[in-house]
């Protein structure tokens, strides 16, 4: 009996020991001349995040804040013994919204950014893919699912530089939708996860939002391309296209570059992240 009361006495010592050393660092480090700067300066460093905009069940993204990580700012700078503001480390504010039971309109309009997305049922033309290439421009290329079964390796080599999703509908189950991602994340550079319509559907809605993808919703342009993109173009939009006219569509685009615009892959106009630390 006396020796496990010896025991419990000194773990009990060791805990508030360790209870002890700890809240006297803490206080320490907060009377530290670097740790009062930090604090000083934090506000100073602090960019806000741009919160997505929501109206009803649609939303544009929004962008992700950054702020001082003032403990791993002041173990960095303790290495030097004095304040740095070159040490200074950033971390993310996060946008923590999940938002996959709404329709995604469009991203942010900060950067002048768009993306494309062509919308497959038959195949997809070698004069087109060429084009993209040339003009070092990364496509979106919805497909069905006859397409991902019987075209693979044309898969392979245009995921290089474009990326590929399963057209789902609302006729298609959990299983279909498995089944069809896993096609394109073997023979893709991407995961699928983006949803398309061009129309409120709730049942395909809530079938992707299951399968946790993101769903677009955007107009689909099938005639008059230049005319109908020259009034959809601004930051942050997303342009559907279904059509095989390739001279008028490499036109658009032509004319979309003229503008200053980056023609970029979908993943990367609508995420939200910040490199805060550039």
């Amino acid at each position: 009996m006396k020796k496990n009361i010896r025991i419990i006495g000194i773990l009990l010592f060791a805990g508030f020991s360790f209870f002890y050393t700890e809240k006297v660092t803490k206080i320490i480090k907060k009377k530290d001349p670097i740790m009062i700067k930090l604090n000083e300066v934090k506000n100073d460093s602090y960019i806000s995040a741009i919160k997505p905009i929501i109206e009803n069940d649609e939303y544009t993204t929004g962008i992700n804040g950054c702020e001082i990580d003032i403990n791993k700012s002041y173990d960095k700078m303790k290495t030097i013994k004095e304040y740095n503001e070159d040490l200074i480390v950033m971390k993310e504010v996060i946008n923590n919204n999940n938002l996959n039971d709404k329709y995604i309109v469009g991203a942010n309009k900060i950067q002048k950014k768009v993306s494309l997305i062509f919308i497959i049922k038959d195949e997809i033309s070698d004069n087109l893919v060429n084009f993209l290439l040339s003009k070092k421009i990364n496509g979106n290329f919805f497909v069905n699912l006859d397409y991902l079964e019987d075209n693979t390796q044309i898969i392979k080599l245009i995921s290089n530089n474009n990326n590929f999703y399963f057209l789902v509908n609302n006729k298609y189950d959990d299983n279909y939708i498995l089944y069809a991602n896993n096609l394109i994340e073997m023979n893709s550079n991407n995961s699928s996860n983006y949803c398309f319509t061009d129309k409120k559907d709730d049942k395909l809605l809530k079938l992707c939002s299951k399968n946790n993808m993101k769903t677009i919703k955007t107009d689909i342009i099938t005639d008059n391309i230049l005319s109908n993109i020259e009034n959809k173009l601004s930051n942050g939009s997303i342009i559907a296209i279904e059509s095989n006219d390739i001279e008028k569509i490499k036109i658009s685009i032509n004319y979309i570059l003229s503008k200053g615009y980056d023609i970029v892959r979908l993943e990367d106009l609508l995420n939200e992240s910040n490199n805060c630390n550039k």
